[in-house]
Formats: structure tokens, C-alpha cells, sequence
């Protein structure tokens, strides 16, 4: 069986399922943004993408939202190497057409294809779905005893940090991307909830959505993660040190308490794969920390950020 993967998560999947080196089983393709476990960047890569990753947040924001509106693609997909490729099972997504190639044009390519290819389609809303299209996946591939193995697995690691009761009801705000600000919707909930926290301004399931300053500053949660969508720790570090002179920042009472984290959104957010328990446990351990040794208010030139993940 010949796997083809169109975004990070599957291919995290397929990895983590022994499913991309096997005798009747092997990964052939992956997508540009597909970067781990790291024996996988060899690989042949059958898409690329136009938004320009290396400019400042808001200049991203902007150039989406343009070629978006005007009915462009950001993705481009490579035909001719995805047939030559011969692929038995291609995984792609139909959630978000900012973080991955358009189904639309997945579905042209593959009706273009010869012979049989059985598309795998993943949406993810919340945690049970990521649960969910793990079994799918390992049903495709021929793995299901790995995935049912691996999502219990998954289950009890999460069920452990449940039982830390790391949090008690703090409110918790999760932006995954800074100016505009975004927050964490879709699973990010769940994980919030998961450490005993309620998720400010999205609940589980819903779409992560643009926010305004003025409903942060109504929430004004009292611990914020900063884990920006496809963004290292370092990168978001970056990213939020923009944020030192932002008067409407600065005067949230999770800033001024130092009740801020940043994470790693590319490797442990932002793909719904078997790693966001990885992230669910980091940010536990943080937390943990962060209630262990609490920062003096006065020390905070802006902001103090917990060292993380």
C-alpha cells in the first residue's frame, strides 16, 4: 500500500501508526509543511504555498484574507508527481483552506488519477474527532489495532493530567495567532478543559476566530497560552515581543500577573494529531510551575513569559 499524506497531522498519524515503513505499507508523499518525525523530510513533497511565511503576522493575516476573498488558492498541488507517485490511500483535510491544500482541488486531482485511489478526508471539531479520525486513518492504512492501541493510549494519558486538577476554573485564553489576535478554537478547548480551566471566548468545536482587544480586554482571562498557528516556541516569542508597547495587553490582568505561556503551536496546537497530548502535558507541567513559584507583579518590564515547551 502507497500512502500519500496532504498535511502535518496525517502524516504524524500514519508515523505514529508504524504505518509509513512497512512491508505492505509506506509513506511515498508528503506535503511542504510536513516536518516530523524528521525521517519523513526526504521525502517526495507534492504541494507549496504561496502565503509568505517569512513576513510579520499582520502582513500574513492580510495577504490571506486578499487572495481568499478573491477566489485564489493558496496551495498548489503538484499532478504530475502525485501520479507518478501511484498512491493506494491519499489523506487529506476539508477543515481549514488557509492551513492546507483546498479539497476542491484534491478531489480534481485524484478523479484525474488512473486506476483506484481511495481518498481520506479529515475534519477534526474537537478532541473526540482527532480520537476519531486516528481509527479512520488506521483503517485506511491497515492499522487499526495500532490505532485503537495508540488512541487508548492517548485517552489515558489525557484522562492522568485530568486527574492533577491543574487547574480550578481559571480562565483561560488561547491565541494562536497575535496581531490581529486569534483565538484557539476547534480541540484547544477540550485541552483547556482537560487541566481544569474554562476556555475564554470559543468553546469546544467551534472555529478558531479573529478577536477584538476590547472583548480580551472584557474577558480579561487570568492565564493566556500563546501558541501561534504554525509557529515554533522561539517564533512566537518573536511574534509577542511585538506586543511590549500594546497598552490594551499590558493591562490584562494575566500580563500583569505574569500568567503568560508560549508554546509551540506548530508541534503541538495547530495539528490534530497524537501530539497535542504531548501539548496538553507540556502546558500541565507549566501551569504547575507557574502555581509553584508565582511572579512578583513588579518584575513584569512588560511582561514576564513562562519558560515553556
Amino acid at each position: 500500500m502507497r500512502i500519500v499524506s496532504l498535511l502535518p497531522s496525517a502524516t504524524e498519524i500514519v508515523c505514529a501508526l508504524g504505518a509509513h515503513q512497512r512491508e505492505n505499507s509506506q509513506l511515498v508523499g508528503i506535503s511542504h509543511s510536513c516536518d516530523y518525525p524528521p525521517e519523513i523530510c526526504s521525502h517526495p513533497v507534492l504541494t507549496s504555498t504561496r502565503v509568505p511565511v517569512h513576513k510579520s503576522q499582520l502582513d500574513i493575516d492580510q495577504f490571506v484574507r486578499q487572495e481568499l476573498a478573491a477566489g485564489r488558492g493558496l496551495y498548489a498541488l503538484n499532478l504530475e508527481l502525485l501520479e507518478k507517485l501511484k498512491a493506494d490511500v491519499i489523506v487529506t483535510q476539508t477543515l481549514c483552506d488557509v492551513c492546507a491544500v483546498s479539497s476542491g482541488d484534491v478531489y480534481q486531482a485524484v478523479a484525474s488519477l488512473p486506476g483506484e485511489c481511495k481518498l481520506v478526508e479529515l475534519a477534526p471539531s474537537n478532541l473526540e474527532d482527532v480520537y476519531g479520525d486516528i481509527i479512520r486513518v488506521g483503517d485506511a492504512v491497515g492499522a487499526r489495532s495500532e490505532a485503537l492501541t495508540l488512541v487508548s493510549q492517548l485517552r489515558s494519558r489525557a484522562e492522568a493530567i485530568e486527574q492533577q486538577n491543574v487547574l480550578n476554573g481559571e480562565k483561560v485564553l488561547f491565541l494562536e495567532w497575535l496581531d490581529p489576535p486569534f483565538s484557539g478554537g476547534h480541540w484547544i478547548p477540550d485541552l483547556i478543559h482537560t487541566l481544569g480551566g474554562v476556555s475564554c471566548l470559543v468553546e469546544s468545536g467551534q472555529r478558531s476566530g479573529t478577536l477584538n482587544w476590547e472583548a480580551i480586554a472584557e474577558a480579561d482571562p487570568d492565564i493566556i497560552v500563546v501558541g501561534c498557528c504554525g509557529y515554533s516556541k522561539a517564533e512566537s516569542d518573536q511574534a509577542l515581543a511585538l506586543l511590549a508597547d500594546h497598552s490594551q495587553w499590558l493591562l490584562l490582568r494575566a500580563v500583569k500577573s505574569g500568567n503568560v505561556i508560549v508554546g509551540d503551536g506548530n508541534a503541538h496546537f495547530s495539528r490534530a494529531g497524537p501530539r497535542l497530548i504531548d501539548g496538553l502535558e507540556r502546558l500541565a507541567a507549566d501551569l504547575l510551575a507557574l502555581r509553584s513559584a508565582p511572579i512578583d507583579p513588579d518584575s513584569i518590564l512588560p511582561a514576564k513569559l513562562v519558560p515553556g515547551f
